[in-house]
């Protein structure tokens, strides 16, 4: 999905060097994409915060029952969590950029 949205934003930003005008349907299809892409962001936000709480969760429960199936399962946890912070990071700031170029077609 990065990879997607990276890709979609070069394309933007060689729409905005071109410097022609957008019509309004280009700008909607701009806007439609955006808005896939902020869904994309939420279920990865979604599902980061639940692996967050079970990665806390799971230290919690190892404090209580100090056990070494319990102590896996942590480290399982925050091995998932740490893949998800970061892809959640790269989508957080590619809509972000999104936003910034689709202002600026805008103003063309």
């Amino acid at each position: 999905m990065l990879k997607k949205l990276s890709d979609y934003e070069n394309e933007l930003l060689k729409m905005v060097e071109a410097g022609a005008p957008l019509t309004a349907e280009q700008l909607l299809s701009v806007r439609t994409h955006i808005g896939f892409f902020q869904h994309e962001r939420l279920v990865h936000e979604l599902v980061m915060i639940l692996f967050a709480f079970l990665t806390v969760g799971g230290f919690l429960f190892l404090m209580i029952v100090p056990e070494i199936p319990v102590l896996a399962l942590d480290v399982l946890f925050f091995a998932l969590l740490v893949p998800y912070v970061k892809h959640y990071y790269g989508l957080e700031n590619g809509v972000q950029r999104l936003y910034d170029v689709y202002e600026r077609l805008e103003k063309l």
